[in-house]
């Protein structure tokens, strides 16, 4: 895709979400959660001041959470600005860098010890775009780094908020990961959506080799 393809692209992908996060309340929409549990595990392995990012969480509780468990080296990357605004609101002058990018257009410029992932991953539907954001989490993260990656689960939704999606099993991303990471837990979990669906996520936890 040409650069200025992908730029507008990306422009409609901000605008999609802005118009999401705008006109639907956050407690209504399908990916909302009260608390993220991914929390349990980093603040048993990961020490406070290690660098955190968190992808497309803009209005994701986990910085929150790690705000309250004083975690001080926090990064959130989202494509909506309105999200961020919001987020950044919530955390009511927090230290925390917020960055507004699509993520295929998006490169880290520094090194992080977590990276956290709840439901941008299965919006990548190309193989190309996949590949690079699993070569890139892994570039960005130091030598048993951690990678938590929640995706719809091959029986997950086939699309989500208009947008279509890519659903992955457990063992397609045991192998995907393979190269970079050793996975050291995954599981199946059943997300309840607000109106009473349920979404079908695979979670992976992983090391950097």
């Amino acid at each position: 895709m040409t650069e200025p393809a992908r730029s507008r692209k990306s422009q409609e992908l901000a605008d999609h979400w802005n118009d999401r996060y705008e006109n639907n309340p956050a407690s209504k929409l399908s990916w909302f959660q009260e608390s993220s549990p991914e929390v349990e595990f980093i603040t048993v392995n990961v020490g406070k001041a290690t660098p955190v990012i968190d992808i497309g969480g803009g209005l994701s509780p986990l910085v929150h959470q790690l705000i309250d468990e004083e975690f001080t080296d926090l990064t959130v990357v989202d494509v909506s600005e309105f999200a961020l605004e919001q987020g950044q609101r919530k955390a009511e002058g927090r230290q925390v860098e917020w960055i507004q990018s699509d993520l295929r257009d998006w490169t880290p410029a520094r090194m992080y010890g977590l990276w956290h992932d709840r439901a941008v991953f299965h919006f990548l539907t190309e193989r190309e775009d996949q590949e690079r954001y699993i070569g890139m989490a892994a570039e960005a993260l130091v030598p048993s780094g951690y990678l938590i990656l929640g995706t719809f689960s091959e029986n997950g939704p086939q699309s989500c908020s208009g947008l279509p999606v890519a659903r992955h099993s457990i063992d397609e991303l045991t192998t995907a990961l393979a190269a970079d990471f050793t996975v050291i837990d995954s599981h199946i979990q059943e997300h309840v959506t607000p109106s009473g669906g349920v979404q079908e996520f695979a979670w992976m936890y992983a090391v950097r080799n």
